[in-house]
C-alpha cells in the first residue's frame, strides 16, 4: 500500500472516530429525535466501518514498512502508440522481510549516513620530505617571506599559509625560536604553492559538473631542488599560472581593491528606464557610477542631463557585463550596475582559483567555450579568429566544465534523446497530444536493454544541421539549433546541457578548412541533400568549455552572471577552510 494511501486511511479512521462520538454510539449514549431500532442500526453500521477503517491503516502501515512506498512501473513499451498503455504484467514485489513491532513507528525513514568530511587542506599539504635537510640562506626566508606578503594580490589568504608573527620569530636570537620559525616558514612556502597549482580543494569538494580539476601535484622534491641550487626564487616565480589572462586578471584585483579602499560606488536609486533626455538625481547618480569603472567618461557641463556621451557610456558598459548594447538603463542593466564592488572582488578572487585549475599547456588553437558569458571563440596561436553567440544549460541542466578534442562533425544529425528528456518532457506532451511525437519527427528504437528510446530524424532535429562530436563523460557537444531567436537575447542559458551556437556554418568550414575535400562549397550542398553524414577531422581541435565570470578584456575587466551560483559554492569551499597548524 502507498504511503498516500495510508495517510488517507489513517484520516478516514480518525473522521470516522470523531463521527461516531458525534452522533453518540460511545457505550450509553443516546442522541434525541431517534427510535432506538435506528440507532441500533447506524451504530452496527459505524461499527463495522470502524473496525474495517483500522483494519485497512494496520495492514497498510505493515506493508509499507515491509515493501516500502509503491514503485511506478519503469518498462517501456516497443512503440510510441503502445506507451501510454497499461503494462501487463505487475512489477515484482519484494521480498516481505520481519513485520516491525511498531509498525507506525516504521514509516519514518532513517536519516541516510553523512559522509565524512574530506581532509583538510593542512591534511594533504603536509610535507612528504625531512625539512630539516632543507637549508634556507637568509636571502631565501626574505624571499619567502614577501611572497607570503604578496599573496593576497592572487586572491589568497597569507594567514592560511603562516602566522603573522612568523617574521619576527626568524629574526630572534635563540636559535632554538629560530630554528622552530625556519621549519614553519619550510611548511608556508609548501602550502603557498600547493594553493598555486589548485591543491586548495580536496578532489572529493569538487563539484560533478566542474570537468576540469587541476591534476595532485606535490612541490616538495622540487623545493628542497630549488634550495639546494640556489635558485629558490625562479622557482617560485614559476608557481602561479603563467598565462596573461592570470596575470591581467590580478591587476584587476588591485584595481577593484583599490575602488574598495576608496569606498566604492552608491547605490542607483530604484526607478523607471532612463534613456537620453532624462534629467534628475538618478542620472546624476548613473554618471557617477559608470565614471568609476570608466575613464573615457569625461566630465558634463550639465552632469543630471542623460546626454549621448552617457548613452555611449551606458553601451560600453553593457557590452563589458553580457547585455544587448541598447543604451537604455532598465531593470536589467540596472541589476549589474547596482552589484558591489565588493561582489566583484569576490568574482574576481573566484575566477583566479579556476585559473590555477587549467592545465599550464592551454593549447593555443583551441574552441573556447565561455559558460558564464554564453559565447564561443575559435583561439589560433591564442589569437581569437571566430567568435560567436552561444546557448549554454540553463541552472537545471548545467553544461558541465572540461577539456576535450573535437574529432568529427556530423552533417544533418539525427538526435538520438536522452532518456531523461524524453521521460519529463517527450512522453509526458505524447499523453496530453496523442501524434505529437510522430508529427515531430521521432519514431522509436530499441535501446539494447529491452525497452525503447526515441531518436528524431535529420530535417526537424532540434540539433539543427551541424554537431561537433568530442568524448566526454558528460554527453555534451556542440550543435545548430532550430530557435535561432535565442541569440538576440540577454540570457541564453536554455538548453539541456548542450551548447548551441549562432553561427555553427563558419565554426564547420573553419575546422574543416585543412581538407581539400571539404570546401565551403561541398558542405553546403551536403547540408542542402539533407542526407547524414560524419565527416572527421584530419586533425582534431582541442576544446575546452569553462567558466568565467570575471576576466580581462580590452584593458578592461568584463563580468558576467553567476548564472549556475558556481562562484558562490566556490568561494564557500574556500572560505571553510582555516589556518592550520604549523607543525
Amino acid at each position: 500500500m502507498s504511503r498516500s494511501k495510508v495517510r488517507r486511511c489513517d484520516v478516514r479512521f480518525v473522521c470516522g472516530l470523531n463521527w461516531v462520538e458525534g452522533v453518540g454510539l460511545v457505550p450509553g449514549a443516546v442522541r434525541p429525535g431517534r427510535s432506538s431500532a435506528a440507532q441500533q442500526w447506524r451504530a452496527a453500521a459505524c461499527g463495522t466501518v470502524f473496525a474495517l477503517c483500522a483494519t485497512l491503516f494496520t495492514a497498510g502501515s505493515t506493508a509499507l514498512a515491509q515493501n516500502g512506498p509503491a514503485q511506478p512501473q519503469t518498462s517501456r513499451p516497443k512503440s510510441i502508440s503502445d506507451l501510454l498503455q497499461p503494462q501487463a504484467e505487475a512489477p515484482a514485489r519484494r521480498a516481505p522481510s520481519p513485520v516491525n513491532a511498531d509498525p507506525v513507528g516504521a514509516l519514518i525513514a532513517e536519516p541516510p549516513a553523512e559522509k565524512p568530511p574530506p581532509p583538510s587542506f593542512e591534511a594533504r599539504s603536509r610535507p612528504s620530505i625531512d625539512l630539516s635537510a632543507v637549508n634556507l640562506r637568509p636571502s631565501d626566508e626574505a624571499v619567502i617571506l614577501k611572497t607570503l606578503d604578496d599573496s593576497a594580490s592572487h586572491g589568497l589568504h597569507r594567514a592560511l599559509f603562516a602566522p603573522t608573527d612568523l617574521a619576527d620569530r626568524l629574526k630572534d636570537s635563540d636559535p632554538q625560536v629560530h630554528a622552530i620559525a625556519a621549519r614553519e616558514l619550510k611548511i608556508a612556502i609548501l602550502r603557498y604553492a600547493r594553493a598555486q597549482h589548485g591543491q586548495r580543494l580536496a578532489p572529493e569538494s569538487f563539484l560533478k559538473e566542474w570537468g576540469v580539476r587541476p591534476e595532485p601535484w606535490n612541490p616538495d622534491k622540487s623545493f628542497a631542488a630549488a634550495v639546494s641550487e640556489d635558485r629558490l626564487a625562479a622557482w617560485i616565480d614559476d608557481l602561479a599560472p603563467p598565462s596573461p589572462a592570470y596575470q591581467a586578471l590580478r591587476k584587476a584585483l588591485a584595481t577593484y581593491r583599490d575602488l574598495a579602499a576608496h569606498g566604492g560606488w552608491k547605490l542607483i536609486p530604484p526607478g523607471p528606464k532612463m534613456t537620453v533626455g532624462d534629467h534628475g538625481v538618478r542620472v546624476l547618480a548613473l554618471r557617477a557610477r559608470l565614471a568609476t569603472e570608466d575613464p573615457q567618461l569625461a566630465p558634463a557641463p550639465k552632469p543630471d542631463l542623460f546626454d549621448t556621451d552617457l548613452a555611449a557610456a551606458v553601451i560600453r558598459y553593457q557590452l563589458r557585463t553580457g547585455l544587448n548594447p541598447t543604451g537604455l538603463v532598465d531593470r536589467v542593466t540596472l541589476t549589474q550596475l547596482n552589484a558591489t564592488v565588493g561582489e566583484r572582488i569576490a568574482q574576481i578572487i573566484a575566477n583566479l582559483e579556476r585559473w590555477r585549475w587549467i592545465d599550464r599547456d592551454m593549447p593555443a588553437t583551441r574552441i573556447e567555450v565561455n559558460i558564464a558569458a554564453e559565447g564561443m571563440t575559435v583561439y589560433g596561436d591564442n589569437h581569437p579568429v571566430l567568435s560567436m553567440r552561444a546557448a549554454p544549460g540553463r541552472p537545471t541542466d548545467q553544461t558541465p566544465m572540461l577539456m576535450s578534442k573535437v574529432e568529427s562533425i556530423v552533417v544533418n544529425p539525427p538526435w538520438n534523446v536522452p532518456s531523461s528528456i524524453a521521460q519529463k518532457e517527450l512522453w509526458p506532451k505524447e499523453a496530453k497530444h496523442p501524434g505529437y511525437l510522430a508529427a515531430h519527427g521521432f519514431h522509436t528504437l530499441p535501446d539494447g536493454q529491452g525497452g525503447v528510446r526515441l531518436q528524431q530524424e535529420a530535417g526537424p532535429s532540434a540539433l539543427g544541421k551541424l554537431k561537433f562530436d568530442f568524448p566526454n563523460n558528460f554527453g555534451v557537444y556542440l550543435h545548430d539549433t532550430p530557435a535561432h531567436s535565442t541569440f538576440a537575447n540577454d540570457s541564453r542559458a536554455v538548453s539541456h546541457g548542450c551548447v548551441r551556437l549562432q553561427h555553427p556554418q563558419d565554426l564547420a568550414k573553419l575546422l574543416l578548412k585543412p581538407n581539400p575535400n571539404w570546401t565551403p562549397e561541398s558542405l553546403d550542398e551536403q547540408i542542402a541533400s539533407g542526407d547524414t553524414k560524419r565527416v572527421k577531422l584530419q586533425t582534431p581541435i582541442p576544446v575546452v568549455i569553462l567558466y568565467w565570470t570575471a576576466y580581462v578584456a580590452g584593458g578592461q575587466v568584463s563580468f558576467r552572471t553567476d548564472i549556475y551560483g558556481w562562484d558562490e559554492a566556490l568561494l564557500n569551499l574556500l572560505s571553510a577552510q582555516k589556518a592550520p597548524a604549523t607543525t
